[in-house]
Formats: C-alpha cells, sequence, structure tokens
C-alpha cells in the first residue's frame, strides 16, 4: 500500500470483533418475517465492517486530520472564500432557547427567538442601507431568485408586463443569469471596458423599455470597485429598470459603503460567507434579502413585525411573491450572523473590510508575475 494512502473502514474488518454492546431488551423481541411483507426482507446479511472501538476512533481520527478547512489554513474560493467561524457563535447558536424550540411552536413561546431575528433584520438594514429585509432565502442564488420575482412583481403591480429581460454583466457570477433564467426573465449581457468595469456606452444601448433590472456585484467578481455606480444606476432607473447587488463581495465594503446609498433596489447577503456562518460541508446557508420602499409589499410572507414589545408573523400582505421555504429561513445560521455582528460592532465589521481588501491586494501582487492580468487596471496595480 501507499504511504499516503489509508484502509477503508471495510479493509481493516475482522470477522468477530465488536466496537459496541447493546443494552438487553426489554421488550419482547419480533423477528422481521413477522412485521415485514417478505418482498422487503434482506436474503443475505448486510456487510457491514467488524472493528473495535479502538479501531474505530483510530480510523476517524486519522481521517479528520487530513480534512481542510478554516480552522486549519487558508482556504481561498473567490468571492466564496471560506471565513473563519468563531466559535462563540457555535455556543449562542447551541443555548437551548436557540436549538430546542420548534418552528411550529406558538410565538407567544419563541419570543426571543424572535426578537433575535427581527434585530437581525435592523443590523443589515442597517449594514446595507435597505428599508425591509427578510431572512427567510436559504442561500445565495435562492436569495437571487427571490429578489428577481419581488421586482418581477413590482413591474407586474405597475402593468409593466414587457419588463422581461434582466442585464447582466459579463464578469457576473454564474448564478446570476441562472437565477434570472428561473425567475423567467431572458438575459442581456453588456460589455466590461478594458479596465474591467460596466461599459457605460454599451449599457446606453442594452437598457429600454424591457429591461426589468441590472444585477451587479460592486466590488466586482475582478475585485475592482464599480466607480461609476452612481451613474450605472441612475441609467437603469431612467429607463424604469431595478438595480440588483449581488453580496458575493459586500465583505470588502462592510460599514464602509452601503449598496442602497449607491442605488441598489434590491440586495441579497451570503450570511454563510461575509457574517461567519460555516458553509460548504459544513452548511447551510441563509441568504437574506434586502429591498427599497417600493418593493416592501411584495416580500416572501411571513413578515416579521415588531408591535410595541412583541413579535409576531405578519401574512396579511396581499401582493406578496408568498412563501420562499419552510417556515422562517435557516435559524441556526441566522444565530451565528448575529452574534459575529454583535460580537464586531461597527468598528470591527470596519476593520474586518481594511484587512480582507489589503489581504487580498497582497496576495494579487504575489501571484502578478505567475498569471496574466485580466485587466488593465489590474495590471496597472500589478506595475
Amino acid at each position: 500500500m501507499v504511504k499516503h494512502e489509508m484502509p477503508l473502514i471495510f479493509e481493516i474488518s475482522k470477522k468477530g470483533r465488536i466496537g459496541y454492546s447493546l443494552p438487553e431488551m426489554d421488550v419482547e423481541a419480533e423477528k422481521a418475517e413477522d412485521l415485514l411483507p417478505e418482498e422487503y426482507i434482506r436474503k443475505n446479511e448486510p456487510e457491514l465492517p467488524e472493528v473495535s472501538e479502538l479501531d474505530i476512533i483510530r480510523h476517524y481520527t486519522a481521517l479528520s486530520r487530513r480534512n481542510y478547512g478554516v480552522d486549519t489554513g487558508f482556504y481561498p474560493l473567490g468571492s466564496c472564500t471560506m471565513k473563519y467561524n468563531p466559535k462563540v457563535n457555535e455556543n449562542v447558536a447551541r443555548l437551548t432557547g436557540f436549538s430546542h424550540i420548534h418552528p411550529l411552536q406558538d410565538e407567544s413561546t419563541v419570543q426571543g427567538a424572535l426578537a433575535l431575528m427581527y434585530d437581525l433584520q435592523e443590523h443589515l438594514k442597517e449594514i446595507t442601507g435597505m428599508d425591509e429585509v427578510t431572512l427567510q432565502p436559504a442561500a445565495g442564488a435562492h436569495g437571487e431568485w427571490t429578489g428577481l420575482m419581488m421586482i418581477r412583481a413590482f413591474h407586474e403591480a405597475n402593468g409593466d408586463f414587457q419588463r422581461t429581460k434582466v442585464i447582466i454583466p459579463d464578469t457576473a457570477h454564474g448564478t446570476n443569469p441562472a437565477s434570472a433564467a428561473v425567475a423567467g426573465f431572458e438575459t442581456v449581457t453588456v460589455k466590461s471596458t478594458e479596465e474591467g468595469l460596466v461599459d457605460i456606452g454599451h449599457l446606453k444601448e442594452v437598457v429600454g423599455p424591457d429591461t426589468a433590472a441590472l444585477m451587479l456585484t460592486n466590488p466586482n467578481t475582478l475585485g475592482l470597485f464599480e466607480e461609476n455606480i452612481l451613474e450605472v444606476a441612475e441609467i437603469v432607473h431612467q429607463a424604469g429598470g431595478k438595480l440588483y447587488y449581488d453580496g458575493a463581495n459586500l465583505n470588502a465594503i462592510l460599514a464602509k459603503a452601503r449598496p442602497g446609498d449607491m442605488g441598489f433596489d434590491v440586495v441579497h447577503l451570503n450570511l454563510h460567507k461575509t457574517f461567519t456562518g460555516p458553509h460548504g460541508g459544513g452548511g447551510p446557508g441563509s441568504g437574506p434579502v434586502g429591498v427599497k420602499k417600493e418593493l416592501i409589499p411584495f416580500m416572501p410572507v411571513p413578515v416579521l413585525v415588531k408591535e410595541g414589545d412583541r413579535y409576531r408573523f405578519d401574512y396579511d400582505r396581499p401582493q406578496s411573491i408568498g412563501r420562499v421555504k419552510p417556515f422562517y429561513g435557516n435559524f441556526g445560521i441566522n444565530v451565528r450572523a448575529y452574534t459575529y455582528i454583535r460580537t464586531m460592532g461597527h468598528e470591527g465589521l470596519k476593520e474586518v473590510t481594511e484587512n480582507a481588501v489589503l489581504n487580498a491586494n497582497y496576495v494579487m501582487r504575489k501571484l502578478a508575475r505567475y498569471y496574466d492580468s485580466p485587466t488593465t487596471a489590474i495590471a496597472n496595480m500589478n506595475s
């Protein structure tokens, strides 16, 4: 066997070895033949490994040491680069007041959980510059679809049924055109300049009375801040469209700039990226969506509201796009994100942004001589 390879658990199995002793039954045993139809009964014994407890512990401990993740090193995945998951987040998420509740409980019995969700919404509104936030979407692409469905409902409520196209930059995430298609839109590509930014001239050519929205990441997927974003917003809005913010790169502007102040109408966030929720193999995700005032009537139900010192879910939203997920979002990830925001505070989040941008530029400079620069802006930064 090659030195770095490990045997499978089945390969260390030895007949007769026992890893666990089951307690004696306190009820009368029943045979499977007496309980199940014959076609569902195995003809042969299952080929399960027979190993001792010591072998099991050593085997899986050795496997765990081969894992690679944020606790063991840098985990680069572009805008999806894994962020360290603070252990205090896990401690809070495991508090029985959060981990032992059920979404079907009466609202009066989970006021603490609802208060956390409401406060998280308020924090995300402040961070993004939006007027309202829903925590329902399960992840980023789900948030994209939710935001686009609200935009679609908005246009249809205004009788603009001809707005069937979503403009997407050629540098966009692959999820953007996919989400637009699933939401029932056609996609139109807007070109980038040699500098790697949205080509304003081409944008003016492709916008029109059939434009529903422009989806944009800022900084964009090349890592460049769209310095003409206010002009981009004006062009889209004058054409009657909405500006959609993909929050994949929000980590680069946290507490420094807000999408809402740039002219964006809809924002989706990735709490499992920007706000330290575990994702990948450690998921699930969470993709809250924030909207400006015009789009609030179309938010998915239920909408969490505060009345006095009580919290409740409001289902009386006749223009809502409806539910987008069973229950109320991935609550455990929301708890972790809330903990992170409260731990860091405004100044802490600002420091995160400054270090993230510094680190990204450091890595770019280190790699510059090994890769061709895709744009003149990046080439100039590396010169």
